[in-house]
């Protein structure tokens, strides 16, 4: 056998899906150097994941690709709710965000489209994709991590790098050579999902439509492209090792769903059981694991691939700092205290939601067929789900409370650890729209000068921003004080005392 050829990096990423493209994406932001390896020759063309959430969409507009996914994609507008075949409930989704995010609504973006785009960002940047490169094994140093693969050719290929991160998906070769747990549960149902055109004169609109079924659901979300629609539902009680076909499903959903539908194209098919898994850490020395490697969920929100694509958000800046020495390099252990916290919480909130929705238990299928259609039409008209729902499926509500990073201090409704709160300026300008530099930021809201020269020594650059105008909706009557916003736009410390924002960057500094 040849000796291997050697290569020279400061990161590997281990897998091309979603998460690790938006890894890459973010570490191009940083001007980390990286290699990315991915066993497959191309990115998916089957549409797995097909929701992208407004807190991803804000992500994508700091690359400047938040406008080419709304153009790619379908904006879900409305949700019908059905049970026996009649429709009980009408919402409409259109401004359910209003106040919370630019994006006040679901994309519907199938994974196929959002891993091309990321892909097309990388490449565009100069970039390699190393497609048909499968990562075999690595070796960890104290100062680096040596990580071999195989190449299109296979050939064996060594990489020393200074981290490894690998989004290589639930079966993760780096989590299992890391030895790290993978806890939680499978579901004993098989669910279904498919990609169809179909023709109907119920399911015909761009809404999300829910059947409500004895012990199950089946959901139809609109897609791209008229009739275009992605279905989603439980199997009956049966074998579940058995190999079904779209042709052994399609008289079960017509049945099912009572509504008169024709299903003209198939488009893609496939059966699954649902996991609901998490890491026990998210690290070890100098190995990441995010996305599908370090958690999976049930499909219940749409949170899956948004949580990975968050996963590297969170530690894209913590690696790019650490090598920069600007900061100590405990701070990448933020990283697996926060997502690792983040992933517990929504492991939670999406297993109930997917045990009420599945009717696995009989006294929440009771429930749910029963009071469901009752209490969609209260939330459709409180702010219930203005303040609730929405800011959890959206992920806008993800925060870091117990943070080393996060200095608990409040301001009107504005909490540190929360992401920065949208809000609009009289200029038609939001607040984000001043924040996309992948750094650390001081905003100052008030009429007297910003006493700045306090972080002019800090080691840790940080750009200053002042702002006259202070929504009352956001902060109250508070004025002169200043919000350390960390480079995902995290808030560390929000209050009058700028001397608490230089001890948090003295903290961190190297």
């Amino acid at each position: 056998m040849s000796n291997p050829t050697f290569h020279k990096t400061q990161v590997v990423i281990a897998g091309a899906g979603p998460t690790g493209l938006s890894l890459a994406a973010q570490l191009i932001r940083h001007n980390v150097d990286f290699i990315l390896i991915e066993k497959n020759e191309k990115t998916t063309e089957l549409s797995k994941a097909v929701v992208v959430q407004a807190r991803t969409l804000e992500i994508f507009q700091e690359l400047g690709l938040s406008e080419e996914a709304l153009q790619r994609g379908q904006v879900t507008t409305g949700m019908r709710l059905f049970y026996q075949g009649k429709q009980k409930v009408s919402l409409d989704l259109a401004g359910l965000g209003k106040g919370i995010s630019e994006f006040t609504f679901a994309l519907s973006l199938e994974q196929s489209k959002t891993e091309k785009l990321l892909a097309e960002y990388v490449t565009a940047h100069g970039k390699t994709i190393h497609w048909k490169s499968e990562f075999t094994r690595f070796e960890q140093k104290a100062d680096g991590v040596t990580v071999f693969y195989k190449n299109e050719q296979g050939n064996e290929q060594q990489i020393n790098a200074d981290y490894l991160v690998g989004c290589d998906g639930a079966g993760s070769p780096v989590r299992h050579q890391l030895n790290l747990s993978f806890e939680g549960s499978t579901e004993p149902k098989l669910f279904y999902v498919a990609d169809v055109l179909l023709k109907s004169p119920v399911i015909n609109v761009n809404a999300l439509h829910m059947y409500l079924i004895k012990k199950g659901f089946v959901l139809f979300f609109p897609m791209e492209g008229s009739g275009h629609y992605r279905i989603v539902g439980i199997l009956p009680q049966g074998n579940t090792d058995k190999v079904y076909q779209f042709s052994d499903i399609a008289p079960l959903i017509k049945e099912s769903i009572i509504s008169p539908v024709t299903f003209e194209e198939l488009r893609w098919f496939s059966t699954y059981k649902v996991h609901s898994r998490k890491a026990g850490a998210f690290m070890k020395d100098r190995c990441f694991i995010a996305g599908d490697a370090a958690h999976i969920h049930t499909p219940a929100g749409g949170q899956g691939m948004n949580t990975g694509i968050q996963d590297t958000y969170n530690l894209a800046w913590k690696i790019a700092y650490t090598l920069r020495g600007e900061t100590k390099s405990s701070l990448l252990k933020t990283y697996d205290t926060e997502r690792s916290e983040n992933a517990k919480h929504l492991l939670q909130t999406t297993d109930r939601i997917f045990d009420i929705m599945s009717g696995v238990n009989p006294f929440w299928n009771f429930i749910r067929l029963n009071l469901f259609p009752l209490f969609f039409k209260v939330i459709a008209n409180s702010p219930l789900a203005k303040r609730v729902v929405f800011p959890l499926l959206s992920q806008t509500d993800i925060a870091y409370p117990n943070s080393l990073l996060t200095l608990k201090s409040h301001i009107g409704k504005v909490k540190s650890g929360d992401r920065m709160h949208y809000f609009v300026f009289s200029n038609g300008k939001n607040i984000f729209h001043y924040l996309s530099e992948p750094c650390f930021k001081l905003l100052y809201f008030g009429n007297k000068a910003a006493n700045n020269e306090l972080l002019q020594q800090s080691k840790i650059k940080t750009s200053t921003l002042a702002f006259t105008e202070i929504p009352v909706s956001v902060f109250g009557q508070a004025t002169d004080f200043y919000i350390l916003l960390r480079p995902d736009n995290h808030i560390s410390y929000i209050g009058e005392d700028i001397n608490q924002c230089k001890k948090i960057l003295d903290h961190l500094a190297n």
